[in-house]
């Protein structure tokens, strides 16, 4: 480690900081989002020398770099033991170019740039993120120029376009959206989804070209691959499943439902798809009814497995080179957002996660793409990308593919 790096208090960071940090991140009792996944890869850490830590994995733990960038904050072991997990979290301490001000629990919170920051001084001496969930209203606050750097809804972009000084800025391959066969993870309650001729079927149903053009404005594209383009062992040549109701309805008929079935589409406030898909699922005989959850209940229930039918979720979140540790969240059993997976892409999973070469993550790759795809245990849809909106004060801000959302808020330039 560096020897001249501070927190924001004015404290050395040091070894014994690093291995709190983890440890702290590790602990059930704070039931943190990446808890498990750490718990999972990481067997203790041990503090060498003042500015020398060693991580003892318990099998090679691939993009874990990246993993510490978004999801391991390192914290000042005596402040954080001094004032409790609580205070902290109101007031917490980091070592990054902001440090934070203020904040209004769920509303908004305030920061300030370091001015001796180690790595880079941020040009904006201040930043103020505000929680605004409403898409027209966040546009609004880029018409009145209230906000500088505005996350934009799709319907919304073709509007900001046309925005005096307004510049629009993109991030690619966010996540793959996918919906789950949730019946497929209780094999003993029948279920037509259970035929995978029915799951095709499904696939078939959906007219991915006009819900992209048409309903989510060009931020998307139809998408048939399990991986992320940025993915080792990504195949260009797989295509999307092409939009062929005739086809569909030849499915069902061959697996014994020639009048089709009832089922269930669980999405969640603000989908904008779902009722596009569950009426060209109606239209083959798959008669899906929509039931709508807001957020936290959806999560709730996903975690809990109290969903059937057709659940939507995600191939892959925050694209990254290694595809076996982007399947992770999404696709290995135990993990947070995974519904069920079929025992060979979770072996295959866990298999290319041992892969410590580039060439081994090639082959991982494409071996969990090709398993998943046969398997057919997710309905594949389109690829989404991230679209912000610049006002007239900002000159520079470029987002990251396949991040989201977007950060690199240290090399923001502003307009004199």
């Amino acid at each position: 480690m560096r020897d001249d790096v501070k927190f924001h208090n004015g404290e050395l960071i040091t070894a014994d900081d690093v291995k709190f940090s983890i440890d702290t991140n590790m602990r059930k009792d704070l039931k943190y989002v990446y808890g498990g996944t750490f718990r999972r890869l990481f067997e203790r850490g041990e503090v060498v020398g003042p500015h020398h830590f060693r991580l003892h994995l318990k099998a090679p733990a691939q993009a874990i770099f990246l993993r510490f960038w978004w999801g391991a904050s390192i914290y000042p072991k005596k402040y954080r033991e001094a004032v409790g997990d609580k205070d902290f979290a109101s007031k917490p301490i980091g070592a990054g170019p902001f440090k934070w001000v203020d904040y209004k629990q769920d509303q908004w919170f305030q920061l300030e740039a370091v001015t001796r920051h180690h790595r880079k001084v941020p040009e904006i001496k201040t930043l103020k993120f505000v929680f605004v969930p409403e898409n027209s209203t966040r546009l609004a606050m880029l018409k009145t120029k209230e906000g500088d750097i505005v996350h934009l809804a799709a319907p919304h972009v073709r509007e900001a376009m046309k925005l005096p000084g307004v510049q629009i800025k993109y991030s690619k391959y966010i996540y793959g959206s996918v919906l789950a066969y949730a019946d497929l993870a209780f094999p003993d309650v029948p279920s037509p989804f259970h035929d995978i001729r029915v799951r095709e079927a499904a696939s078939l149903a959906i007219d991915r070209k006009t819900i992209t053009d048409k309903i989510l404005f060009g931020l998307a594209e139809p998408y048939g691959e399990q991986i992320s383009p940025v993915s080792l062992g990504w195949d260009s040549t797989v295509k999307p499943d092409p939009y062929d109701p005739e086809r569909a309805k030849a499915l069902l008929k061959e697996a014994g439902y020639p009048k089709g079935f009832d089922t269930t589409l669980n999405i969640t406030t603000g989908s904008l798809s779902g009722q596009a898909i569950a009426a060209n699922l109606n239209e083959v005989g798959i008669r899906a009814k929509l039931k709508v959850f807001e957020g936290g209940a959806f999560a709730a229930a996903f975690r809990g497995k109290k969903l059937t039918g057709l659940v939507p979720t995600q191939s892959w979140y925050a694209a990254e080179k290694e595809a076996p540790a982007d399947m992770m969240s999404n696709n290995l059993r135990g993990s947070t957002w995974t519904y069920f997976v079929p025992d060979d892409v979770n072996k295959a999973i866990r298999k290319g996660l041992t892969a410590i070469n580039d060439d081994d993550l090639e082959v991982a790759g494409r071996n969990i793409s090709k398993l998943a795809r046969a398997s057919r245990f997710k309905l594949y849809l389109w690829s989404n990308t991230a679209a912000v909106g610049l006002g007239p004060k900002i000159k520079f801000y470029e987002p990251q593919i396949g991040g989201y959302p977007p950060s690199h808020y240290d090399y923001i330039t502003a307009n004199r």
